[in-house]
């Protein structure tokens, strides 16, 4: 994917400062610590205001991590390892079981007859969107969501002693998925994609986006969506929920009796280790 080069941009530095920052600059800072959920959404909404060439989407996580040099970094899953380098070996490993359950998943959707899965596959990225929003696989794809509500509740999910909410700027989607090959960037309206059996997309606010054209013979600094990243949030754990905004509990994110999960439960079984 290409970055955003030298363009300074509106960000959560410039609130104090009222100067704009590269993407390297961003990508190195310290996150700006913010109280209460009813704050995040004014500063997201400055943010949003000011970056209007960009669809802005939200992901909440419990750790901020970051290469060696300092910045902060979002591979997607296929391309992590959490010790050492990727070597071409290992991955040619994974996509070829992201391969194995694309397929599997395609044919059990198919043979149980569910709703809505004509459009699957004529695009894998789709079926790809579905393996990794459900956990069964890597894949090339990274989750976001059009929710800060869901994605600050995901990043106090974690359990760690800190959360964070990041956001990112890609093209403005145009559909189901959407190509942008000036940008290299794919775009997932998840909601659009899944089937509807499937009630954690709609329930998340899901999106996923990824690098275009997706495949990739090693680990490179272009696939790591930290080049598009324009806001670094970091979000108190005492009292950041209240009665007016409270958090989404777990079991509203990852709601019950979710067909869909059962068979990609199926799938992560028989070619997962």
């Amino acid at each position: 994917m290409r970055n955003f080069g030298n363009l300074k941009l509106w960000c959560h530095l410039t609130l104090d400062s009222d100067e704009k920052f590269t993407n390297k600059e961003i990508r190195e800072s310290v996150p700006i610590k913010v109280y209460s959920f009813r704050d995040l959404v004014q500063i997201v909404a400055r943010i949003s205001y000011h970056n209007p060439d960009y669809s802005l989407f939200y992901r909440g996580q419990g750790r901020d991590f970051k290469l060696a040099a300092g910045s902060s970094s979002f591979y997607p899953t296929i391309f992590r390892k959490k010790r050492g380098s990727l070597f071409k070996k290992e991955l040619d490993g994974r996509f070829d079981i992201l391969k194995q359950c694309t397929d599997e998943l395609f044919k059990s959707l198919h043979s149980k007859d569910v709703e809505g899965i004509s459009k699957l596959n004529k695009f894998p990225e789709l079926l790809w969107s579905i393996l990794q929003h459900y956990e069964v696989c890597g894949t090339p794809l990274l989750d976001v969501t059009h929710s800060l509500r869901a994605a600050a509740s995901f990043a106090f999910l974690s359990g760690t002693p800190k959360a964070y909410l990041f956001i990112f700027g890609v093209p403005y989607p145009r559909g189901t998925i959407t190509y942008s090959v000036e940008q290299e960037l794919l775009t997932i309206k998840l909601i659009s994609a899944c089937p509807s059996d499937a009630l954690r997309p709609h329930f998340q606010e899901g999106y996923l986006i990824g690098t275009f054209p997706s495949r990739a013979e090693r680990k490179l600094p272009q696939l790591d969506f930290g080049r598009r990243l324009i806001a670094k949030i970091e979000l108190d754990k005492k009292g950041f929920w209240d009665n007016d905004f409270p958090k989404m509990p777990k079991n509203s994110l990852y709601p019950e009796d979710d067909y869909i999960e059962d068979i990609c439960k199926e799938i992560r079984s028989k070619y997962v280790s």
